[in-house]
């Protein structure tokens, strides 16, 4: 008799091509919200500088006129890389193989897809309610 959270976003989706400008603000908050997630998630050093992953997340909506809205999250952490993937072969400055420093460096791979992962099914149905809820003032 009731509906899933699928099913309900699903109908959703339909509505979302018809109200674009609904779709785009709910997008941009939800995006927002992700932003703030990885930027809690992220690792903190402790060396001092002005690239800090931590604060390097940028979020963009792009909206389209008659294309669904997107939003990218990107970090602009010149190292962001070298923690997100790790690193397979460290070496020292001399270019000796140091296979110790492994787990050290390591220790971070795949934090933003955990954080996606983890925050990913709350946030979209955030996002479907406050849809709902703008979109239910359109329907009468």
């Amino acid at each position: 008799m009731g509906m899933t959270i699928d099913e309900f976003v699903g109908k959703l989706d339909k509505m979302a091509a018809a109200y674009g400008s609904d779709a785009s603000d709910t997008l941009e908050t939800g995006a927002t919200d992700m932003r703030k997630a990885l930027r809690k998630a992220s690792p903190v050093g402790h060396a001092k500088h002005k690239h800090k992953l931590r604060n390097s997340w940028k979020m963009e909506v792009i909206d389209r006129l008659g294309q669904e809205p997107e939003a990218h999250i990107r970090s602009t952490a010149p190292h962001f890389h070298l923690v997100n993937r790790g690193v397979q072969h460290p070496k020292d400055p001399h270019g000796n193989p140091k296979p110790e420093w492994m787990d050290a460096l390591n220790k971070h791979v795949g934090f933003m897809q955990r954080a996606v992962a983890d925050n990913w099914p709350e946030i979209k149905k955030k996002m479907a309610e406050d849809f709902y809820g703008k979109v239910r003032g359109h329907l009468g």
